[in-house]
């Protein structure tokens, strides 16, 4: 099970808000699901907002971290997460995002910008493409930055 997460990569959040609203969302996703195997938590590999939330989650529940990014991550001043498996694509953010959504099985969203939005239209077409339903799949939540 590889759950793509989405969101404001930013330090301007409130982590408390954003911790638990992705907590009860990957909970959620992961009691509805039988027999997933390994859990995968696949995000941006910056260790900043809502991607450094989800991996904290991950390793809380001991989940799988996956780092989809472009070189770009490394060259940013709020580092990069200690993950499981990272994966680089392209120089630029947003260079990853093919492969990012071809590697999940599902995504949730908390907040964002542009980025993330491209991110959930290109999920949108895969569903299409695979015939899966998005609403089992794709799940969003607004979050604003502070």
């Amino acid at each position: 099970m590889k759950i793509g997460i989405v969101g404001h990569s930013s330090n301007r959040i409130d982590e408390e808000l954003g911790l638990a609203l992705l907590e009860t969302m990957i909970s959620r996703l992961v009691a509805s699901k039988a027999n997933t195997g390994d859990v995968e938590i696949v995000t941006g590999l910056t260790n900043i907002g809502i991607p450094k939330l989800a991996y904290q989650i991950a390793d809380k529940h001991r989940y799988v971290k996956v780092g989809i990014s472009a070189q770009q991550a490394h060259e940013v001043n709020c580092g990069v997460y200690p993950v499981d498996k990272e994966i680089i694509v392209g120089k630029k953010f947003g260079d990853e995002s093919d492969a990012f959504i071809e590697y999940i099985d599902y995504l949730i969203r908390v907040g964002g910008g542009k980025q993330s939005a491209a991110e959930v239209k290109l999920f949108k077409e895969k569903c299409s493409i695979l015939d899966r339903d998005v609403n089992k799949h794709l799940f969003e939540q607004a979050f604003e930055l502070l």
